[in-house]
């Protein structure tokens, strides 16, 4: 299994990935992995809510190429 290492994520974001693993009783890693998986197409495990992660928000995060945007 790989690992990743994610820095200066936002104290909401982590806040926000608590709440909704306690609300499905998982913890917060497994609520970020499943919301890494659902964003790239991946089954996820059972209970997981893919409407959350919104179309229109990738938008904000699709790369540009560097030196643009």
């Amino acid at each position: 299994m790989a690992r990743i290492t994610v820095r200066n994520v936002d104290e909401s974001v982590m806040r926000r990935l608590r709440e909704r693993g306690a609300a499905r009783g998982v913890s917060m890693e497994q609520e970020a992995r499943d919301v890494l998986a659902a964003s790239v197409g991946l089954p996820t495990t059972k209970g997981f809510d893919s409407s959350a992660i919104a179309a229109e928000d990738e938008a904000k995060f699709r790369p540009t190429a560097r030196g643009q945007g």
